[in-house]
């Protein structure tokens, strides 16, 4: 780790000299709101309320200590001590800036390097669970093998990994041909590659689907990358893109005792212009409602991107066993079906579980915890 071996101070900020050349300089008011001694030592959190620090705040005195970490007292009578490591892990004046966690997008060949793990792997190795969950944290998509053939265990194993979220299809809703089916997923019918329940608000995050039965002929399972269809249509054409992204979608429901509506994109952008979530659903989207010099170019957009979506290219096309499971972030990754070309028995279980509490688990397991908490 390198060391602090200089510090200096002027008006507005404090600059760090570090034995590697490295120069940073940290701003009074950002140091004295990060103070380590105005946070609770349990939870990490500001126990100081940032608005009621004086803009002007000031070192009244700053230097090393023997341990090498940086001691400031402050005009307020603070007194801070920022250790080496903790500066340079935040030296925003050396580019360090906010940044997700790296994805990798994946189109067909990715069917070689799917993330898969056994259902007693699952259970009973913390190690084989840590490397499951980390790879569908980069790829928005896992397969689970061996799983017990009877229902409900698909809420066992959620649990286990993030909050089960209930919705009007309940906790957990089976799947199979019906008659008077209110959705085309309930029929034997092709099922296009789409995200789910793009019509709520907020959608769902994370899908888990458990194929209890599976003895029909077809019903191949379909996936494709969201991510990766929206990275190559910005490469290709980043008008269509950013129309995607821009223009707002009606995306509806309606059964006998409930209406269920959400305006959104196809795409959501964050501050950087990087797409973190995908709505994809041509079976709930509404007539697209836009000035009559748009819309021409908003449906060339709109069937490029579905063009992509259907491209054997980007497309996983699995033969999902009774006893499989399929887990997808459902704010990237589209699923859906080919049709089932003969009788026999198809029952398939889905749950959501909220994504922001599984990967707080895996971070749990990361540091050596038991995955349990966060």
């Amino acid at each position: 780790m390198p060391r602090i071996i200089h510090v200096e101070h002027d008006r507005k900020a404090i600059t760090l000299h570090w034995d590697d050349g490295r120069h940073s300089r940290f701003l009074h008011i950002w140091l004295r709101d990060n103070s380590p001694q105005a946070r609770h030592p349990e939870t990490g959190h500001r126990v100081e309320e940032t608005s009621l620090l004086d803009a002007g705040i000031r070192p009244t005195h700053c230097a090393l200590t023997g341990e090498g970490e940086l001691s400031v007292r402050w005009s307020d009578e603070h007194q801070s001590v920022f250790p080496p490591g903790w500066l340079r892990r935040h030296d925003y004046s050396n580019g360090v800036r906010c940044q997700p966690r790296a994805t990798t997008t994946w189109g067909s060949e990715f069917a070689s390097q799917l993330p898969r793990i056994h259902y007693a792997s699952f259970r009973e190795n913390d190690g084989d669970r840590l490397r499951w969950l980390q790879a569908f944290r980069r790829s928005g998509l896992a397969i689970m093998q061996g799983i017990p053939e009877k229902n409900g265990i698909v809420l066992e194993i959620a649990g286990s990994i993030g909050q089960v979220r209930e919705t009007s299809w309940g906790r957990v809703f089976d799947v199979r041909a019906v008659p008077k089916a209110n959705s085309v997923a309930y029929t034997n019918l092709p099922l296009v590659l789409h995200t789910d329940e793009a019509y709520r608000d907020p959608v769902p995050t994370v899908q888990l689907t458990h194929f209890v039965k599976s003895s029909a002929s077809g019903g191949e399972t379909t996936l494709v990358d969201g991510f990766k269809l929206a990275e190559i249509l910005r490469e290709r054409n980043p008008d269509q893109f950013h129309l995607l992204a821009n223009t707002i979608l009606h995306f509806h429901f309606r059964d006998a005792g409930l209406e269920l509506e959400n305006y959104a994109p196809v795409f959501t952008l964050d501050a950087e212009g990087r797409v973190t979530q995908v709505r994809y659903s041509n079976h709930s989207v509404q007539p697209f409602l836009l000035a009559p010099e748009a819309m021409e170019a908003f449906y060339d957009a709109y069937l490029a991107l579905g063009r992509l979506r259907d491209h054997p290219r980007y497309r996983l096309e699995l033969s999902m066993q009774a006893g499989d499971m399929y887990m997808v972030d459902n704010h990237r990754v589209m699923h859906g079906r080919k049709a089932c070309r003969s009788e026999g028995v198809r029952h398939l279980q889905s749950c959501y579980i909220e994504r922001d509490e599984a990967m707080g688990r895996l971070v749990a397991l990361e540091r050596g915890g038991d995955g349990e908490s966060a």
